[in-house]
């Protein structure tokens, strides 16, 4: 009996996370199930291609239209000019950005979104898949895409992670990364992402929230001058600077536009 319960012990982390994973899957499933074939009827966001990204009279609801989050948002994000998205905490920040990124669509209007591959999301807790410190760097790109190691390495030395890949026995060491990494160290790392990408538009949802100021002010400047348009969630105000436009969102559903350089956060 004692060996029994001794297995259940010395692997409740693994299970814990293999059931945490079938919830995840099975929430999925259902709303796949429950998605109609065509999400362009009334009650879904429409998405349109475009060169720019835009939103015409967006209006954006929880998922099972309960509540108004947003209302008849028009916005344009033209390439150089980059959008912070502030308010309260429960305001409906996340679910535009998702929305903007394609990953929500609830509600109702229409957004101009240019390519999946010009636009990334990156989230506060970034995605950490199994493998080498290399395929990390290197994610989501595939089919054998690779860069020699000086510029790997040189990658990891711009986002403030020099010594990463000889803390672990090189890039191709593989490790459990969401757990021997800090979550600032992995904000990072997603950072190197894309600054490999080099996408036109990058959607940062508190992507710096665990940084320091001097990281994230290294990180923003890096994006900004690689031509990447930022649309940034974030309550520091020193990421005014990387950024043309604030919408903030009152949380009954309004919102207003303001000038960054001349937008101050409330006390």
């Amino acid at each position: 009996m004692l060996s029994a319960i001794s297995v259940v012990v010395e692997n409740f982390e693994n299970l814990s996370r293999f059931a945490a994973g079938i919830e995840r899957i099975d929430t999925l499933a259902h709303a796949l199930l429950d998605a109609p074939a065509t999400p362009t009827g009334e009650g879904h966001i429409r998405s349109v291609a475009a060169a720019e990204l835009a939103l015409a009279n967006l209006t954006l609801e929880t998922p099972r239209h309960e509540r108004v989050l947003v209302r008849d948002l028009s916005l344009r994000v033209a390439p150089g000019e980059g959008l912070l998205i502030v308010g309260d905490s429960g305001c409906g920040k996340t679910s535009l950005a998702r929305a903007i990124a394609g990953l929500w669509r609830s509600g109702s209007g229409t957004i101009h979104r240019p390519p999946a591959e010009d636009m990334v999301f990156l989230p506060q807790q970034p995605y950490m898949q199994p493998g080498s410190l290399r395929s990390q760097l290197l994610y989501p790109h595939n089919n054998g895409f690779t860069l020699p190691d000086e510029q790997l390495l040189a990658l990891l030395e711009r986002v403030n992670l020099p010594d990463l890949a000889s803390r672990f026995g090189g890039l191709d060491a593989e490790q459990d990364w969401e757990k021997v990494l800090s979550v600032g160290e992995q904000q990072r790392l997603a950072f190197a992402r894309v600054l490999l990408t080099r996408p036109r538009y990058a959607i940062l949802d508190e992507a710096t929230s665990a940084l320091d100021s001097l990281n994230e002010a290294a990180l923003y400047r890096q994006l900004k001058e690689s031509g990447t348009t930022l649309i940034s969630i974030a309550h520091r105000a020193a990421l005014l600077q990387y950024h043309s436009e604030v919408l903030e969102l009152t949380g009954d559903g309004g919102w207003q536009m303001h000038e960054a350089r001349e937008f101050r956060f409330r006390q």
